[in-house]
């Protein structure tokens, strides 16, 4: 049988179906608000509220008059026989404030006597005991000042060695100044101020006038060991 024209015509084609839009998310019950971000003044508050680190300067950087005054008045005097008064040292070892500031000439030294110098400075804090010990062996056990708190702990050597002018930014005398080597001019032995059991330093360690020129005459840059022991 013949199949008519129009019977051969195409049928129109139906319409694909529309895909339906995304549903947005519902918001959680409960879920937290997004807020606005806190103003500057809020900010600067927050931030003036952190804890601050405390900066402990040292002796070199501090008014040592001043600093005495406040925690060492109370110690009492020593009741000695042969007691050296301070203002009597002179030269040899200015007391209290200077004229003033006066760098001593800083530098690294050698000592006196190559053939016998002090090798090891040993301080314990605990009991203010200073020991040098010689290249021939002999051991010297002098009383120091240092400050168990401030005093940096652990192993150095002898670093730059100052005349007994030297004096601190504050003017404040600081005779024979023998600094820590790690630590440049910041800390280390010297006189000038009040020695005694119960008496602390800003962080140096005191000593009396003959040891603090022993200690920078006989010592030697770079070789003297230092060691800071509880």
């Amino acid at each position: 049988m013949a199949v008519s024209k129009k019977d051969t015509k195409e049928q129109p084609k139906k319409a694909a179906p529309k895909k339906a839009a995304p549903k947005k998310a519902a918001v959680e019950k409960g879920a937290p608000k997004k807020t606005a971000p806190k103003n500057a003044a809020s900010q600067i508050k927050k931030e003036a509220t952190k804890p601050v680190k405390t900066l402990y300067l040292s002796d070199d950087a501090i008014d040592i008059e001043a600093f005495d005054k406040l925690v060492n008045a109370d110690v009492p005097e020593p009741k000695a026989k042969a007691k050296v008064v301070m203002s009597a040292l002179g030269s040899s070892c200015p007391q209290f404030k200077q004229p003033k500031v006066t760098r001593d000439n800083p530098k690294m030294a050698p000592p006196a006597n190559k053939a016998n110098y002090i090798t090891e400075l040993k301080v314990k804090l605990s009991t203010q005991e200073l020991t040098a010990t010689w290249l021939d062996g002999t051991k010297n056990k002098w009383l120091c000042s240092p400050n168990p708190k401030l005093t940096p702990k652990g192993n150095d050597v002898v670093g730059y060695k100052c005349g007994p002018k030297h004096t601190n930014y504050s003017r404040d005398a600081m005779a024979w100044f023998t600094a820590f080597k790690s630590r440049g001019m910041v800390y280390g032995f010297h006189n000038s101020q009040r020695v005694g059991i119960g008496v602390v330093s800003h962080g140096c360690v005191r000593v009396r006038c003959d040891n603090a020129k022993t200690i920078n005459q006989n010592s030697w840059s770079g070789v003297t060991k230092i060691s800071i022991v509880s």
